[in-house]
């Protein structure tokens, strides 16, 4: 019972504290529906600002969409004539702000049939702005890159490296052994010019005893009637005792009978004094200034000698480029045997070791020193003999000598040194003839004069054909558009606010001798090889840069040239120099010339040529004999199988690269080695050119084609609920646009390229 009682209780306790919110509810008073309103409007408005700025979002997301649509459709009309011939992407045909303003509206303002919008977006404004165009270099060569950076790799690899990459290792030693040879040549005439100097002054100062006499005023020689020491000598004796008798003749009063024949013999021994006293004057004076100049000389060329030595010793060589090992240690695929090549290298490394046979030996300046100073002292005895003589002969005329003794004496040891010095230095068999016997060497130069003036003369034939591709006649129309391009670079390079940087070689700087070319040639090679080991390690933009502008610009045939060069009738040469007929030479040299562009690219074609050829050569002419007149020998089998290639070149515009790579290669193929010799992508100038003949050719301004544009969307949308809400957060900066009215008004701008 008890527990009945207690839960009745605790009911009652319960319904009493419940009985407050219950007359709250049921209140009369309004207290309830002013909550209601306040918590379901705030409700309504948190609702209302959240489907706002849902549309709000959704307008954005479409304005973006139509602008984003408007712009790639503007951009698709491209001029498809710069797309087609150059792989080159900019805006053309139809008028950029129709197309931009038709996509947008259709893609921002589109009625849909089948499904109610989000948004009804109102299209207010769209316009389009030109961005970025063809004519800036950076924009031009990223589009250059881009075209080629699949092509030209592969393209280059297999096409070009594998033909010169077996031949790397001989071309080496061949740029190593022509490098060694021509040095030491050079150095070899520079001594070989001292000491013929020396040995002339030497002669000329043995001939300045010849000069005084002194053979007429001994008894060496018939003396037509002259006086001579000996006969003064021998007749001193007679002198004296004519002194004797007119003494005696005196002492009695006598006259004298023999003063006419006293006089006579002293006029005669005065005359004499004063003849051999000629010897110490300019001929002593002369004799040993040109001894000691000889002296000097033979010093210098042992200076000179010494240099050589030291190049011939030179116990490691290796190229002015690292090129041709970089090229020959990549495994370029395509690339044929090296058996043969390896090969002449062989043997071009054991023609280098004859180098030595150049320089001198140490004791041959060793004696040639102390013969000249023997020479010397043998001069310096005679006149002390003559001297000597002279003195005596003038204390016996004065009474105070040993007489005819002391005189005899005298002539003896005057004659003596005379022949001394007459053998030595003066005779048929001097030492002097023997010396230059020795340094003439008369086979050896008689070949070297016999090859080198056959190599001058190729030469010269060479000479007067490169000279004639850049002297050619220039027809005015020709020069004309060389003009109208060159205006066109400059226009260009302003608008990139660019100075004219280019390097250009003076196209009629031609080598002097055959000599300078070759030793230019083998340079031009070095400078190859590094091209192409440049290339095969990833030096990208040069070589994309080059491709692009062989597979894109006109190339100068090679045929052009074959009434050049065989000597025909120039004017079919003269006919083809129009710029559209050599835009690849034009855009790599730059000269504003009709033949000067074409005058450079042969040249080194020939100089290249040359080179390779040489390399032959060496090997071919190796068993000449003398190191000299193997390089000669190499330098004429150059020029005559260079200019046999010149021959190939306009015949069929391509020649076999060597007999060591059994390859044709052609002109077009030079070229892109020449794009990678001169840097195609790192000269503003060069991108000027190139930018310059699309311009010439397709009558286009790039700097007005743009490539990337961008495009502006205003559109607005009707706010459903509570604008003065929406305007008070757009205050506050949480919206993108701006609240006008009853509408919400937002601008969306983008950019795209192609």
């Amino acid at each position: 019972m008890s527990k009945r009682i207690r839960a009745a209780h605790d009911a009652i306790g319960k319904a009493q504290a419940f009985k407050p919110a219950v007359r709250l509810l049921w209140k009369k008073d309004g207290a309830v529906t002013v909550l209601s309103v306040i918590v379901m409007s705030s409700l309504l408005l948190f609702s209302g600002m959240l489907i706002d700025y849902a549309r709000i979002a959704a307008l954005h997301h479409a304005a973006e969409g139509a602008a984003r649509s408007g712009a790639r459709s503007t951009l698709s009309a491209f001029d498809s004539g710069l797309y087609e011939r150059y792989g080159l992407f900019g805006r053309g045909g139809t008028d950029g702000q129709s197309i931009y303003e038709e996509v947008v509206k259709s893609n921002l303002e589109r009625k849909s049939s089948d499904a109610q919008r989000a948004v009804d977006a109102k299209l207010l404004s769209a316009h389009v702005n030109d961005a970025e165009y063809l004519g800036m270099h950076r924009v031009f060569q990223r589009q250059v890159l881009e075209e080629m950076k699949y092509k030209a790799p592969v393209d280059f690899t297999l096409e070009l490296a594998s033909k010169f990459a077996p031949m790397s290792g001989a071309a080496e030693q061949a740029s190593i052994t022509m490098d060694l040879l021509e040095r030491l040549r050079k150095l070899y005439e520079q001594r070989e010019a001292l000491l013929d100097k020396a040995l002339k002054l030497q002669q000329a100062a043995a001939t300045e005893l010849s000069n005084v006499g002194l053979d007429g005023l001994l008894p060496t020689a018939a003396n037509g009637g002259g006086i001579t020491a000996a006969q003064i000598a021998a007749g001193y004796s007679q002198y004296t005792e004519w002194m004797r008798i007119d003494e005696e003749l005196v002492k009695q009063e006598l006259p004298a009978l023999n003063s006419e024949a006293i006089a006579n013999y002293r006029s005669n021994a005065r005359d004499l004094m004063h003849d051999l006293g000629s010897l110490n004057g300019s001929p002593s004076t002369a004799h040993d200034k040109l001894t000691k100049e000889a002296m000097n000389l033979l010093t210098e060329a042992q200076r000179i000698n010494k240099d050589m030595k030291q190049i011939a010793d030179e116990a490691e060589r290796s190229a002015k480029t690292d090129g041709y090992h970089r090229v020959s240690s990549h495994n370029v695929p395509g690339s044929g045997s090296k058996e043969e090549a390896s090969n002449a290298a062989a043997q071009l490394e054991e023609l280098q070791k004859t180098a030595g046979e150049l320089v001198l030996a140490d004791v041959f300046f060793t004696d040639y020193r102390r013969e000249l100073e023997r020479q010397s002292s043998d001069f310096s005895q005679l006149q002390l003999k003559v001297n000597s003589f002279r003195s005596v002969l003038s204390s016996a005329l004065a009474g105070s000598g040993t007489g005819g003794v002391a005189l005899g004496s005298g002539v003896a040891e005057m004659i003596a040194m005379y022949r001394i010095y007459d053998r030595a230095y003066l005779g048929a068999q001097s030492v002097i003839k023997s010396r230059q016997q020795m340094q003439v060497n008369g086979e050896l130069r008689k070949q070297r004069q016999e090859q080198e003036k056959k190599a001058g003369s190729l030469w010269s034939q060479a000479r007067r054909m490169l000279n004639g591709i850049g002297s050619a006649e220039q027809q005015e129309r020709h020069v004309e558009q060389f003009q109208q391009v060159k205006l066109r670079q400059e226009a260009n390079l302003q608008f990139n606010q660019l100075a004219d940087d280019a390097v250009q070689a003076d196209e009629s700087d031609l080598a002097n001798t055959a000599h300078d070319q070759a030793e230019g040639s083998f340079s031009l090679m070095d400078g190859l090889f590094n091209g192409m080991a440049d290339m095969l390690q990833q030096s990208r933009d040069s070589v994309y840069t080059g491709e692009y502008v062989l597979k894109r610009y006109s190339v100068f045939k090679p045929q052009y040239l074959k009434e050049m060069v065989s000597g025909g009738e120039p004017s079919a040469f003269s006919d083809a120099l129009a710029l559209h007929n050599q835009e690849a030479e034009y855009i790599l040299y730059g000269f504003h010339t009709p033949a000067a562009n074409v005058a450079a690219a042969y040249g080194e074609l020939f100089a290249v040529r040359m080179a390779i050829r040489t390399t032959e050569g060496l090997v071919q002419c190796r068993t000449a004999g003398h190191p000299l007149l193997v390089l000669t020998c190499s330098v004429i089998y150059g020029l005559e199988k260079t200019m046999e290639d010149f021959v190939a070149f306009t015949e069929r515009g391509s020649a076999p690269l060597s007999k060591y790579a059994a390859v044709e290669v052609s002109y077009a193929d030079y070229l892109r080695l020449f794009m990678l010799l001169h840097g195609g992508a790192d000269s503003s100038s060069r991108t000027a050119r190139m930018i310059a003949v699309i311009e010439q050719k397709n009558g286009v301004t790039l700097a007005k084609v743009p490539t990337a544009l961008t495009g502006e969307v205003q559109a607005a949308v009707d706010l459903w609920f509570l604008p003065g809400a929406m305007k008070t957060i757009g205050g506050l900066g949480l919206l993108q646009g701006k609240v006008v009215g009853s509408k919400y008004e937002t601008t969306q701008t983008i950019g795209w390229s192609y």
